[in-house]
């Protein structure tokens, strides 16, 4: 719970970008592996009378911090605020936003890290096996995580918000606190009667191969669940919903896994062998899931999930025991859980890194799990080989299976590139091949861009993680055009969203100084794909492409506009749309608007009307002059333009856009003859007030509330029209008749 709100409470600070939630999620698990392993140690000198209230006070003081951390993110604001002017993306800026990261996050789950070896060595000293313990507490702890990913995510958030779903979580630690405070221990023997032997004496030259192996183990399994989400992205889509299934059926895989280690580790006594088994499996069930997103298996999506993730993930959660129960000198448990979760944790930080910086971008999501593949294998032989019994018949079988699955697995990956990418990304490159039209494909540490375009029929679409962006639309040239000449003397724009370039290109005919951010850094290059003149319109002087966060741009920027122009990608209720369309971003956009300065925020009915409502009520809670214009021959949707000054058409600013020759071809890109800049005034469908009378029931998209983002209960318990088709016009219409009454 406290994860999933503190990075989305961060990524509104750092922006979305990939290495802001990278930075954020390194920081959370570097304090937890701090607290395991500075505990581990505190854990074996500790008299067993004070294990169980040392974990309660352990349990309090995360809920005590965790609630400091809501004082502790304005302050981060603020520093950040004198590191970045949001113009760049860089190395430096990704240490700055993993130290202020860390400056957030690091007690409470340093405090979080701790009760894990607190509480082996407590069922350690009640004789149980210390594997055995682990495993049990691993699983409960991992199903909890399980649990509070979907309560918070599917639940809380949407109904109380994302500070109060912090209180929740306050309350649940100071209540276990409280409770295992009250709990009697009873009697435990301390077995251990060494309290000096510090963590050299436990990394002995076998404990050193066991953490190491384990670091690689928690290395290629971040990495994994990294690599897995950008795969089933385009089928399972880009709700915040989906991104929770995924992590909450990651994290149950592996509670059931080290659930039932002790069953399972009965059945093979070596615990080498066991081990190997479990990284063997790792990788086969990985290879697996290639071979099922890359062939066109029709399988039901629910089904797909489970088929790539669950395998897997139930054999991780084997790993954790069998490693500690492979490790010398267990008497000291606080120790080994310590040391071993330590290592498994900064090999997962590590994994989270390579996977979003260096797998994705250079050799793809499906190669990447390849790769992966093969760490897995060479683990699992390195462990028969470990086990000094390799000469067996068995081990020897198992030894020539592994090897011939890394040879198998590197000719996947050396030659069969164009053939492993998952089913609807292979389906559109053979139908480009097939139709002999151009098209391009690329993943970066974003997402995965695929464009075509097909001059015949004249079809030109792009995608992002297999969602349709955008089309080559008159929307997205009127998005420039409109509030460049409402403007009585526009002298530079901002344009949130690059998608095809078409805004960009449409603002640069009036020759102004345009700024657009793109947060994918592939989607600027395949502009050649959409427009014959995009290298020039790239090299235009006047114009910059910044790769960033279009919210972060904003709030850290000192360049002041005459003109922003957003337009967030679809579908309408994706996870993090919400910044692009609240009330905090409005008002922080009118910090960087010169006087007279408009915004134009394109308002697609890609959703239900109380959504669609509850976004242009957030927009003319700020902006006291406001006009709506509908889109001639155009798709679903309007444009609102919101400003601090009137806001009227003027018949000067339309006559000079008339004699620019730039501008009136652009325009006759898509309207050919049946539309004319002198009929600008015509589109006038509604003012402030009109759009007061018909949205100002709904409530307003906030940081702290994001409706339209969080909305399953609301969907599922309410009724609203859905403003497809013709509910969309009638919804235009019913905007157009307040407007014509109240004039």
């Amino acid at each position: 719970m406290y994860e999933i709100v503190w990075s989305r409470l961060l990524i509104l600070i750092f922006g979305s970008t990939t290495n802001s939630i990278v930075a954020v999620i390194a920081a959370f698990l570097g304090g937890l592996a701090l607290g395991s392993l500075l505990f581990g140690k505190i854990a074996d000198k500790m008299p067993p009378k004070n294990l169980i209230k040392t974990y309660s006070i352990l349990e309090i003081t995360v809920g005590i911090t965790a609630g400091l951390t809501l004082f502790l993110l304005p302050l981060t604001k603020t520093v950040y605020a004198l590191i970045s002017d949001g113009s760049s993306v860089n190395l430096i800026l990704l240490i700055a936003k993993f130290c202020l990261s860390i400056f957030v996050l690091v007690i409470p789950s340093t405090f979080m890290g701790a009760t894990l070896p607190i509480l082996a060595r407590f069922v350690r000293l009640r004789k149980k096996p210390l594997e055995a313990g682990v495993s049990y507490l691993y699983a409960i702890n991992t199903l909890g995580a399980a649990f509070g990913t979907l309560a918070s995510a599917f639940v809380l958030i949407e109904l109380i918000g994302l500070t109060n779903t912090i209180f929740v979580a306050m309350t649940i630690n100071i209540f276990v606190g409280v409770l295992a405070h009250l709990i009697r221990a009873g009697k435990l023997s301390n077995t251990i009667n060494d309290h000096t032997v510090g963590f050299l004496h436990i990394l002995s030259s076998r404990n050193l191969f066991l953490i190491i192996a384990f670091s690689l183990s928690g290395l290629v399994a971040i990495a994994y669940e990294v690599l897995w989400t950008r795969i089933l992205t385009p089928t399972v889509g880009t709700f915040v919903y989906a991104f929770a299934a995924i992590l909450a059926l990651y994290l149950l895989g592996i509670a059931l896994g080290s659930l039932i280690y002790e069953k399972l580790s009965n059945l093979i006594r070596r615990k080498s062998s066991f081990f190997a088994i479990c990284q063997f499996a790792i990788g086969f069930f990985a290879l697996g899931s290639v071979y099922f997103m890359s062939n066109q298996i029709v399988l039901p999506r629910n089904l797909l999930v489970l088929l790539v993730i669950l395998p897997a993930t139930i054999f991780m959660g084997l790993t954790f025991p069998a490693i500690v129960a492979l490790m010398e000198k267990q008497n000291h448990s606080g120790k080994v859980v310590g040391l071993s979760y330590f290592g498994n944790t900064m090999g997962s930080i590590l994994g989270g890194f390579l996977a979003s910086f260096l797998f994705l971008p250079l050799i793809g999501s499906t190669q990447s799990v390849l790769l992966l593949t093969i760490v897995n294998f060479i683990l699992a032989i390195s462990f028969i080989i470990n086990e000094g019994k390799a000469n067996s018949v068995h081990m020897r079988i198992f030894a020539a299976l592994i090897l011939t699955l890394i040879i198998f697995t590197s000719w996947l990956f050396i030659f069969k590139r164009d053939s492993l990418y998952e089913n609807t990304t292979q389906w559109r490159i053979n139908w480009a091949k097939q139709k002999g039209i151009d098209y391009e494909f690329r993943e970066d540490e974003v997402a995965s861009v695929f464009g075509y375009r097909d001059r015949k029929v004249n079809d030109y679409n792009l995608f992002i993680d297999g969602v349709p962006t955008t089309g080559k639309i008159g929307e997205t040239k009127l998005m420039a055009h409109i509030p460049i000449i409402l403007h009585n003397n526009p002298q530079k724009v901002l344009i949130i969203a690059f998608g095809m370039g078409t805004t960009f290109r449409s603002s640069l005919t009036h020759n102004i100084k345009t700024d657009a951010i793109e947060l994918v850094p592939s989607v600027p290059p395949l502009m050649y794909l959409f427009h014959s003149d995009a290298p020039e319109v790239l090299e235009n002087p006047l114009g910059r492409v910044i790769i960033n966060d279009g919210r972060n741009f904003v709030f850290l920027t000192s360049e002041k506009y005459d003109i922003v122009t957003i337009d967030p990608p679809p579908p309408f209720n994706a996870a993090g749309t919400t910044v692009l369309y609240s009330k905090n971003f409005y008002e922080e956009i009118t910090m960087k608007l010169n006087p007279d300065g408009i915004v134009s925020q394109w308002i697609w009915f890609g959703s239900r009307e109380d959504d669609i409502g509850m976004t242009i009520k957030s927009f003319i809670e700020v902006f006291p002059y406001v006009l709506a214009l509908e889109i001639p021959h155009g798709s679903r949707g309007i444009l609102l333009e919101g400003s601090f000054s009137p806001l009227a058409f003027n018949n000067q600013r339309i006559e000079q856009t008339t004699t620019n020759t730039k501008a009136t071809a652009d325009l006759r890109e898509f309207y050919e003859d049946n539309f004319s800049w002198e009929k600008l005034p015509e589109l006038i469908i509604g003012d402030r007030d009109t759009l007061e009378k018909v949205v100002g029931k709904y409530a307003k998209i906030t940081d702290e509330r994001p409706w339209t983002e969080y909305f399953i209960l609301r969907h599922n318990l309410t009724d609203a029209k859905s403003l497809f088709g013709t509910e969309g016009e009638s919804f235009t219409q019913k905007i157009k008749s307040n407007y014509q009454d109240i004039r």
